[in-house]
């Protein structure tokens, strides 16, 4: 099997007790046997294609181990409470076998699935971004935080923007969720572009909490409302971006007035790719539907350490984004297959796609 021979030659001591990987003793024998584990992904839902995206990714890695019938993936539909419930609903069996890789509805989930994985025992591993009062490496089951950097996606796509305006003129901004650390951090980064271009002016905000037919009326009151003062629109997320070119759609002014979004998902890289839309940035949702999963198999197979003997920046790290135009757009648009992603799910390249450990949040 691929993990018995990569382990063999990355770590060689397959027949002892422990060995040491980094300066970190860990036993060499796995916690739980291959059939009880269960890996699990964790989200608001799959319509929206990010989330599809998530899911194809731990799929692909389930099948990729041989165990794709050990695959749950959990909904919340936006429930914070729901979330952490359904956790606790596959802790009474097995815990330390089962895996987490969890995209927190809100950040006031983040503490119960911390507690819940701790008094367990079972294995954690989040994403985007956290609450500063929560520190990953004063907890042994909280795996890995894997922190995409908000602010700086902010960034990309608004000095994207707005070249794309000519350096002047209105725009209006859909946001996601007020209450995460995402949302925030690319609202940040709106702002913090804005301050350097005094010629461009915010015309209106207003949250459409990441989803699609939220931020198509928005689009539409603002049409009529600034009419041709609209220079550009940014959304923090792809599918607000879209429910936006839907209303550009409907009004006659697609590829007239240039959008931004974020994630990379399909339906927006075929749509910069016909220039309705500038750009998005992509952290790749399939890879980070399988990650969180990759590292809690490592470690529950014997081949990883325990993360409490993680190097720090192991514990908290951004992902490595990518910036999508036009004259890119074509390779982001292949679909996603197991084989490319294997540098990824390898337990000695886990960490690969590291940038270093993430600022506080």
């Amino acid at each position: 099997m691929r993990m018995t021979t990569m382990r063999r030659g990355l770590f060689s001591c397959v027949s002892v007790a422990a060995c040491v990987v980094s300066g970190s003793a860990f036993a060499a024998n796995p916690i739980c046997k291959k059939d009880d584990i269960r890996l699990v992904n964790s989200m608001r839902e799959i319509a929206q294609p990010f989330h599809a995206a998530l899911d194809k990714g731990g799929r692909l890695f389930a099948q990729w181990v041989g165990i794709p019938n050990q695959y749950v993936l959990q909904l919340n539909q936006g429930d914070s409470d729901k979330q952490v419930s359904l956790m606790r609903s596959l802790l009474a069996t097995k815990p330390e076998c089962t895996v987490f890789n969890v995209e927190p509805n809100s950040d006031t989930a983040f503490e119960p699935m911390i507690e819940a994985a701790n008094e367990t025992g079972s294995w954690l591993v989040t994403h985007w971004g956290h609450p500063e009062s929560l520190v990953v490496v004063k907890n042994d089951h909280w795996m890995a935080h894997i922190a995409v950097n908000s602010l700086e996606a902010g960034v990309d796509i608004s000095e994207a923007l707005i070249n794309a305006m000519g350096g002047e003129g209105g725009i209006v901004a859909l946001q996601g969720r007020l209450d995460t650390d995402t949302a925030q951090g690319r609202f940040k980064g709106l702002q913090q572009v804005l301050a350097k271009n005094p010629k461009v002016q915010l015309l209106d905000q207003q949250t459409a909490n990441w989803d699609r037919t939220a931020s198509f009326p928005i689009v539409q009151a603002w049409l009529t409302k600034y009419g041709d003062k609209i220079k550009g629109i940014w959304a923090a997320n792809d599918d607000m971006a879209l429910g936006a070119l839907e209303a550009l759609r409907a009004a006659g002014l697609a590829g007239k007035i240039p959008i931004v979004g974020v994630d990379g998902i399909p339906e927006a890289i075929k749509a910069v790719q016909k220039g309705e839309m500038v750009t998005t940035v992509s952290s790749d949702a399939t890879y980070q539907g399988s990650i969180g999963l990759a590292l809690g198999y490592c470690v529950i197979t014997g081949q990883l350490p325990l993360p409490k003997d993680w190097p720090a920046a192991h514990r908290d790290f951004y992902l490595k984004l990518v910036v999508v135009n036009k004259d890119n757009a074509a390779k982001y648009l292949a679909d996603p297959v197991a084989a490319s992603y294997v540098d990824t799910w390898e337990c000695d390249k886990v960490f690969s796609r590291s940038t270093g450990p993430a600022a506080p949040h």
